[in-house]
């Protein structure tokens, strides 16, 4: 019994350190670019489920670095839609513009 409640009073210093080290990263994501944003926000998401669901201080940083990669995975998706959607509209307005000359 014991032990157990030293893995409480261990388990919510740590809960507070990850609640900390989120509170630092949303006040840094002030200067970050998009991509270290949603890195840091993937780990912080990670770090958070994994001592949740975890039985060791490991589980956070397995967490951490498991949601970091979502994070940044997400982020290449999000900059190859943002790249299509402005081909999209360079393409409409090259048409636009060569419909406007052919027209003249």
């Amino acid at each position: 019994m014991k032990t157990d409640s030293v893995a409480r009073v261990g388990a919510g210093k740590y809960v507070r350190a990850v609640l900390l080290l989120m509170l630092s990263l949303s006040l840094a994501s002030c200067t970050m670019s998009d991509t270290q944003e949603r890195v840091a926000s993937g780990a912080a998401i990670g770090a958070i489920a994994g001592a949740a669901l975890g039985t060791s201080r490991q589980s956070a940083a397995i967490g951490a670095a498991v949601g970091a990669a979502g994070g940044y995975l997400y982020d290449r998706h999000r900059e190859k839609q943002d790249v299509q959607s402005e081909n999209a509209r360079l393409r409409a307005e090259n048409e636009r513009l060569r419909r406007e000359a052919e027209s003249q």
